[in-house]
């Protein structure tokens, strides 16, 4: 799912000056539910205090959404190349764990 989020990412990046304001919040509501997924799925047995950053990162997002979408182009750009390096470093993470180790 985080590869059809990153590619979502990139889309609106393209045709930035064309989305509306629903459109990024919509969008910034997409990575969020990505984040609170992958902080069930891929961290739920991690113990809480080593997933404070997640959860703060998903609080900021959740109280933010409608002044990110209200970003000016360039601004709404940044957060949107840093939200895709993370969706890109978790899916690599979560793959990571994934593969069987190889014994030599």
């Amino acid at each position: 799912m985080a590869t059809t989020l990153i590619t979502e990412i990139q889309q609106a990046q393209a045709r930035l000056q064309f989305l509306s304001r629903a459109d990024r919040g919509a969008l910034v509501i997409r990575i969020l539910r990505e984040l609170k997924t992958h902080r069930q799925e891929a961290l739920g047995n991690v113990p809480a205090e080593r997933c404070v950053w997640i959860d703060r990162l998903i609080a900021s997002v959740s109280s933010t959404i409608s002044e990110i979408a209200n970003m000016q182009d360039a601004e709404f750009n940044r957060v949107l190349n840093e939200f895709e390096k993370l969706m890109a470093t978790l899916q690599d993470i979560s793959h990571a764990k994934k593969r069987p180790k190889t014994i030599h």
